[in-house]
């Protein structure tokens, strides 16, 4: 079960050395939202700062439970799809990414990810040829202890 406001995964693209070439984190709260690792400024590794920052995904997410979301690095950014349905498909560009170094990562070629350590959403995970793919329960929420209302 899922804590809103509280659980979350994603992976990291790293490249032949094992260098950071962008990532996708989702953040499952009320309203689920996702930060682009290297684009959005890089706060990244302050998992709070992270969710501060963080975009709303579109409302457009399966009902399922359980989630099966594949992320995967295209040509000209990202896109995330979860049980088959494109949640997003991103372009990456100067007016979107404001982290000025943006191109230094995204533009690498990835050689393999890594799922982080902190994903507290996942119950599975895997490298496909395509890029990633984990699964969620994503729609079942424990109310948060200190929250007054309950989803």
């Amino acid at each position: 079960m899922l804590v809103e406001g509280q659980d979350a995964g994603g992976v990291l693209f790293l490249d032949d050395s094992g260098y950071y070439a962008g990532g996708f984190y989702v953040f499952f709260n009320q309203t689920p939202t996702y930060y682009l690792v290297y684009c959005y400024s890089d706060l990244w590794m302050i998992v709070g700062m992270m969710r501060e920052v963080s975009k709303p995904l579109p409302d457009n997410l399966p009902e399922e439970q359980d989630k099966l979301w594949r992320i995967k690095r295209t040509e000209q950014g990202l896109r995330v799809t979860c049980n088959g349905v494109t949640v997003l498909d991103v372009v990456l560009s100067d007016q979107l990414c404001d982290d000025s170094d943006w191109k230094d990562y995204w533009n690498k070629e990835i050689s393999r990810v890594s799922f982080l350590g902190y994903d507290t959403a996942s119950i599975s995970y895997r490298t496909t040829a395509q890029g990633a793919e984990y699964t969620s329960a994503a729609n079942t929420f424990q109310q948060r202890p200190d929250s007054g209302s309950e989803d």
